[in-house]
């Protein structure tokens, strides 16, 4: 259910057709897991829309240059379709909204490290609510900070597209210490969740971006 900025040992991602975006096949959609007693999935892949899209340097929480080469590999999550949340012992029926996460590979290792880009991720399960909050460096383009520099995605380019397995456990420094940092947002009394932040993880989501490659 996660963009990035790049830090100055970033490689590139590279479209094979000269085109700026493609699609995303989502394979696995994985479990985002809310530290404070959530998670949330999203099975039917099917139903998931995604597209590739790649952008130039910048702060992740602007909106860069995009391009046929460069520093960031955007993967916009338009669509998730059904989706179930367990909070406590209770499974409700979930809503995700647009998630966007921005990619930045490591040199000389075929891993990636991500963040979330463009606006929140925001996950509807009533009466509970979690926003995961937009990157925030915590100076530019260090690729370090709070929903920055997430560990980690491993990719594969096979043919012209390219795999790529994400198991988001660490990374991310902010005050609550490493993962995802995510806040309970409804409000709502009869969420058990309460307001609260905490941080998170994200595992096992598998996706094949068509027609680019890391180089």
């Amino acid at each position: 259910m996660l963009a990035l900025s790049a830090a100055p040992s970033s490689a590139i991602w590279e479209s094979n057709n000269g085109q700026t975006t493609g699609t995303v096949k989502i394979l696995k959609t994985g479990e985002f897991t809310y530290a404070k007693g959530a998670t949330v999935k999203c099975p039917n892949i099917a139903e998931v829309k995604a597209q590739w899209q790649i952008q130039g340097a910048g702060q992740i929480k602007e909106q860069q240059k995009i391009t046929t080469k460069g520093p960031h590999l955007q993967i916009q999550v338009k669509e998730w379709g059904k989706c179930e949340a367990t909070v406590g012992t209770n499974k409700l029926p979930a809503k995700v909204g647009e998630c966007d996460f921005q990619l930045v590979q490591q040199a000389g290792v075929f891993k990636a490290t991500g963040g979330v880009s463009k606006q929140p991720c925001v996950i509807k399960a009533e009466p509970c609510q979690i926003q995961v909050p937009i990157g925030m460096e915590k100076t530019q383009n260090s690729g370090t900070g709070i929903n920055v520099g997430l560990k980690e995605v491993v990719l594969s380019n096979v043919g012209k597209n390219q795999l790529d397995v994400a198991n988001v456990t660490s990374g991310g420094e902010g005050q609550l210490g490493e993962g995802i940092f995510a806040q309970s947002t409804s409000g709502n009394p009869l969420c058990p969740l309460a307001a609260s932040s905490g941080t998170g993880s994200l595992t096992g989501l598998e996706f094949e971006a068509e027609e680019v490659k890391a180089v």
